[in-house]
């Protein structure tokens, strides 16, 4: 049965990295994936719920070193947003997960944006007083220096983050790729769903785990990187960013790090006959 994935972490040594659910989202198949027709998720039903549609998790995650805490993306936060009859998203739990997972906002010392859509920075916001205010009062907030200026131009749309626009610019700090976050966090690039979006690669020993952000917006896209999705701004790029991120993901002891998988958020993926899959960690 699909359901959204629940609060859940794991461990790369000193390292604990825990998801925070905030809400979900209902997609049509055929309008998140436009070149694809019904007939394309006929094997795929399994990743659909009773009504046909995608649904996906929408949250956010907390990574505890020994020296930080860092906050990446922040949910929707309490609203909901709606396309016609092809998308649904609905936030507010990340307050709640928080609290779940031991922590009060005012814990929070770092905030990084994968990249700068509603269903990531809606949540860094909240009202006190009649007045609007950034929810995480001890943080950084951080993103990737081209993710940051494409704001720049005029024509860029800011629907649904005109308010979280207006709270960061004073307080933004831009950052590049391969730069560290934290000593054990790296910056990586993997521009194509958006121009400065990024990745964060948790190295400890051995051990890897790979915080996608939303290369991959359904499992379905490890079998078919080649599906495109609608809300990629550049979709050649995307793919290439998606094939590049498998051959990483497959190596041995690397964990993957979805944003919107349904059921569970942690995974690995195996290449087996010339097919890459996904299988989820309970």
């Amino acid at each position: 049965m699909i359901a959204t994935a629940p609060q859940q972490h794991i461990t790369l040594g000193s390292i604990r990295v825990t998801y925070l659910p905030d809400g979900y989202a209902l997609f049509s198949p055929t309008f998140l994936f436009p070149t694809t027709t019904l007939a394309d998720w006929q094997p795929y039903q399994h990743l659909l719920n009773q009504d046909g549609q995608i649904l996906a998790s929408i949250g956010a995650y907390i990574i505890q070193t020994p020296g930080h805490t860092i906050l990446v993306d922040a949910g929707l936060g309490p609203s909901q947003l709606a396309l016609e009859r092809n998308a649904f998203l609905q936030g507010g739990e990340l307050l709640l997960s928080l609290q779940n997972a031991g922590l009060t906002p005012a814990d929070i010392d770092t905030v990084f944006f994968t990249h700068l859509h509603p269903d990531h920075v809606g949540g860094i916001s909240r009202q006190v007083d009649g007045e609007q205010g950034l929810l995480f009062p001890n943080a950084r907030f951080l993103v990737r220096r081209p993710e940051w200026l494409r704001f720049a131009n005029p024509a860029e749309s800011r629907l649904g983050i005109e308010d979280a626009l207006r709270l960061l610019e004073p307080r933004i700090e831009l950052i590049e790729g391969n730069e560290l976050l934290v000593p054990e966090i790296t910056v990586l690039a993997t521009p194509g769903h958006g121009t400065g979006h990024a990745s964060l690669l948790i190295s400890v020993g051995e051990q890897r785990a790979i915080l996608l952000g939303d290369i991959f917006h359904n499992n379905v896209q490890v079998e078919h990187p080649d599906w495109t999705n609608s809300f990629d701004h550049d979709p050649d790029l995307a793919k290439r960013t998606r094939q590049y991120m498998l051959q990483e993901l497959a190596k041995p002891a690397t964990i993957g790090i979805a944003s919107h998988f349904a059921n569970a958020v942690f995974g690995r993926v195996t290449l087996a006959q010339g097919k890459y899959q996904w299988h989820m960690l309970q």
